[in-house]
């Protein structure tokens, strides 16, 4: 299944990708989304989002469809085909 996947800000930065489509195999989860990620897009992409306990640091955000995945099943959440994932890092202010 196809899902569209976006990083933003400093993430861009780091993938070098702003928007991209990524065929993944059905039930693919969050987790194992960001694990397609690090082989196929930027290698240490979960060591910037993820903690040592593989659990996405706090400062992260990941939405699916506009819904952050605090509200759905965090890093279990199932993704389906069509599915919109955005990644953003800490917001700065001042």
């Amino acid at each position: 299944m196809k899902i569209q996947v976006k990083f933003l800000a400093s993430l861009y930065d780091i993938t070098k990708v702003l928007k991209t489509e990524i065929e993944v195999p059905d039930n693919t989860t969050v987790k194992d989304l960001i694990q397609i990620i690090d082989k196929t897009i930027s290698p240490n992409f979960s060591r910037v989002i993820l903690n040592d306990d593989g659990k996405l640091k706090d400062q992260y955000v990941i939405l699916i469809n506009g819904r952050s995945i605090d509200f759905l099943n965090g890093l279990s959440t199932k993704l389906t085909s069509g599915d919109e994932v955005v990644f953003l890092p800490p917001a700065g202010g001042g």
